[in-house]
């Protein structure tokens, strides 16, 4: 539905660090804390002297994986003469061990949202929450970007048309310092279909990058 979308956003040339600085000046504090956490983990892995294997053994204590079956409903009989939000199918389910309460719903427009709120102590602004899609053979991921919300809670949305509800999905967090030249179309799209404030969230982690960085010129796209 109209409501659900937000207006279309004007591409116009713009210089990147005005771009990057677009965030709300009151998560300063928010983005220089997410930056020197992404730092300090990149060079923890660096000062390890065991190379790549290093960061790769921090990763795994975070490779839980959540399972969300597809799901189909039979809609309620009120449903095909009013469409309201009581009458819209939504999904939630919650790992505990993951600490992750997933939602999914039609957004209208044929488009579906994904929410996802973590409780535990597996994740920090700046990282992202990773949806693999299964289409058939082929498999697809969709990253959610982290950050604090007004309540104090860490949150992320998306709204896309890349799964409906009917696709199995798997959920898994990724750290933010993971991001690398394998991610850089995902957060591309991530951007693009993030709302204002997971982009904001976006914008927080690239100004923690520095120029030249794969994942930083990314997210530069999909402002943009």
């Amino acid at each position: 539905m109209a409501r659900d979308r937000e207006p279309d956003r004007v591409h116009l040339p713009v210089d990147i660090d005005v771009l990057l600085a677009l965030a709300d000046t009151a998560v300063d504090a928010e983005s220089a804390a997410a930056g020197a956490r992404i730092a300090e983990r990149l060079l923890r892995g660096g000062r390890s002297g065991t190379g790549d294997s290093a960061t790769v053994t921090s990763l795994d204590a975070r490779r839980a994986v959540m399972r969300v079956p597809g799901w189909t409903v039979q809609p309620l009989a009120a449903a095909a003469e009013e469409d309201t939000a009581a009458n819209r199918a939504v999904q939630k389910r919650i790992d505990r061990e993951l600490g992750i309460e997933f939602v999914r719903s039609p957004a209208g427009a044929e488009q579906t949202r994904i929410s996802v709120q973590s409780f535990g102590a597996r994740a920090v602004a700046g990282d992202v929450v990773r949806v693999a899609v299964r289409l058939g053979d082929e498999r697809t991921e969709l990253l959610v970007v982290l950050y604090t919300d007004d309540r104090g809670a860490l949150t992320g949305q998306v709204v896309t048309h890349a799964l409906t509800m009917s696709e199995d999905l798997e959920i898994s967090l990724l750290p933010g310092a993971a991001l690398g030249s394998a991610h850089t179309a995902a957060v591309t799209d991530a951007v693009r279909c993030s709302l204002t404030a997971g982009r904001n969230a976006w914008r927080r982690v690239a100004k923690g990058l520095p120029t030249g960085d794969p994942v930083r010129a990314a997210i530069v796209a999909g402002l943009t």
